[in-house]
């Protein structure tokens, strides 16, 4: 994992995907920003109070940081659902500059160049995927419900049927999320996994892997291990640099996973 600071401002890289020449992108938090109250920082998040002005000056300050032509970032509506979008160039800007968004959304890909991707999030997993041979890229919020659903591979199966992409070739950054460490849940949701990702924890509750679930579940797509990069920062145990919905519940701010087809990188 690679940080990277441009004033009050921290980013998180994958070393995987920073290989990859032809792409941008990062996983923001909660430092610097013009966000204030209980959302304070780099808030994202059009929902959580916040007022837009400050969402839409902290979208540009990213955009700047990274390199990204602000009015063409494009986001969904998330809904926790296994829903994946194909963005095109008529869709630049919606869910970010433009009002029009898509509802039920809760990834994204496109192989249109200098067409920044984002999907938010405040402990869910965020999951950036990249051939760069194929030119195609996603990015993808897979909260348990998404990660149950398999969302990621719904994302890696469109990315090769439409794009040409081959598993054995894309390279996938998990970044900062709710930990194997901290995400306690009942029987209920934990049922809902392989064993080996449940361990059981006190009064009745339990600890699920989402790390290790998504990758595995990239893995039986065709990645290679070695092309998952899992970040392996979780949101609770670092909330304080991390917005995290689990530790502030609804006062708090979101975070963004941003990548985008640019040629020769950044």
């Amino acid at each position: 994992m690679l940080e990277l600071r441009i004033e009050d401002r921290l980013y998180f890289q994958s070393e995987v995907l920073k290989s990859e020449k032809g792409i941008t992108h990062c996983f923001s938090s909660s430092f610097g920003g013009l966000s204030d109250g209980c959302v304070k920082g780099l808030n994202l998040g059009f929902r959580v109070g916040d007022d837009a002005e400050k969402v839409y000056g902290n979208y540009r300050l990213v955009a700047g940081d990274m390199g990204f032509p602000f009015e063409r970032i494009t986001a969904g509506r998330q809904t926790h659902s296994r829903n994946i979008r194909v963005i095109t160039e008529e869709d630049a800007g919606k869910g970010v500059s433009r009002e029009s968004e898509f509802c039920d959304i809760d990834g994204l890909v496109t192989n249109v160049e200098k067409l920044p991707l984002v999907v938010y999030y405040a402990d869910c997993v965020p999951i950036l995927l990249s051939d760069e041979d194929a030119g195609v890229i996603g990015a993808v919020h897979s909260g348990w419900r998404g990660t149950v659903a398999e969302i990621s591979a719904n994302a890696v199966r469109i990315m090769a049927e439409q794009f040409g992409a081959k598993p054995s070739r894309i390279k996938a950054a998990i970044g900062p999320s709710i930990g194997p460490c901290c995400f306690e849940t009942g029987s209920e949701v934990a049922c809902q996994f392989e064993e080996a990702l449940v361990k059981e924890h006190k009064n009745g509750k339990f600890l699920v892997d989402l790390w290790t679930a998504n990758k595995n579940i990239l893995m039986s797509c065709g990645l290679a291990e070695e092309n998952i990069d899992v970040l392996k920062l979780c949101t609770i145990c670092n909330s304080n640099r991390l917005y995290s919905y689990r530790t502030h519940k609804e006062a708090t701010g979101r975070m963004g996973a941003f990548i985008s087809l640019n040629k020769g990188g950044k």
